[in-house]
């Protein structure tokens, strides 16, 4: 009896030295085959920022603890570990700090928004709506915020006031503004200059990423108040051989593309692949 018995603990475990190397190899073979990325900087970001980074990667997190901060905002990662540039395997879990935070805020992104909208946005962010003044805009609507001080997704105390300055829309006859010409087509800007009966210079510049006759700038600045004596300068792109097409390149096809609306200035580049490689075109 004895015996039999001391057989089938030999037995038993046998089997479970049998299970757990095959098990330990089964995880090696698996943890191997995964592929190797490098660990991002998520400190200094916030919560949702840094899980949107860790995901892609294929990563995990996992909050080890939080810390009072009296310069991190709350919910904003203090510390990460393991730290960014490291080289780890997908599915690796990076361990956190958060900060606890103090009197410290972000500063929402308010232009562009109504005055009303973006008063409500100020004072949910635990800070002070404040119009520095108010002027009149070719490029923003009646109501909208032209800019703000301080600038958006910045940290700043709780109840510091947020500066806007508001638009009264476009300005009464007699008033000439300066349009924003960047961008756009150098006739266009001969044709306002002319019709302003405003002086103007042109200056040329080689510039690779625009094409030949596009405006890369301008003085003064776009919405300034400009009279008959007021130098203006606009700043031409001579282009460069990759933008210039030859004369007897046929026209190709023609398409549309309309430039979604909104405050924010929106860049647009148009890619030619073909069999000699990746050309731009148009930026």
């Amino acid at each position: 009896m004895k015996k039999r018995y001391i057989e089938v603990s030999i037995v038993s475990l046998v089997c479970l030295v049998i299970v757990f190397v095959i098990f330990n190899w089964t995880i090696r073979a698996v943890i191997h085959n995964r592929s190797e990325v490098i660990v991002p900087k998520i400190e200094g970001k916030s919560l949702q920022d840094a899980l949107d980074t860790i995901s892609v990667l294929g990563l995990g997190v996992i909050k080890e603890s939080d810390e009072f901060s009296s310069k991190i905002p709350p919910g904003t990662v203090l510390r990460q570990t393991p730290n960014a540039g490291m080289t780890v395997r997908q599915g690796k879990i990076i361990r956190i700090t958060l900060s606890r935070g103090s009197d410290l805020v972000f500063v929402p992104d308010v232009v562009g928004q109504t005055t009303k909208v973006a008063e409500l946005t100020v004072r949910k962010n635990q800070l002070v709506y404040n119009v520095k003044d108010q002027v009149y805009s070719l490029r923003f609507e009646k109501n909208k915020i032209i800019s703000q001080t301080p600038d958006a997704n910045s940290v700043a105390d709780k109840n510091v006031p947020v500066e806007v300055l508001v638009s009264l829309g476009e300005p009464p006859e007699g008033m000439i503004l300066m349009p924003d010409f960047v961008g756009k087509d150098i006739n266009e800007f001969k044709q306002w200059s002319e019709k302003s009966k405003i002086t103007y210079q042109i200056k040329e510049q080689e510039y690779e990423s625009a094409s030949v006759n596009v405006i890369v700038g301008q003085e003064p600045a776009a919405d300034t108040v400009v009279t008959y004596t007021t130098p203006v300068l606009a700043t031409v792109s001579k282009g460069s051989n990759a933008l210039i097409a030859p004369a007897s390149q046929p026209a190709g096809e023609v398409f549309h593309y309309e430039v979604p609306q909104g405050a924010k200035e929106q860049k647009i580049q148009i890619m030619l692949i073909d069999s000699t490689g990746e050309h731009q075109i148009f930026s």
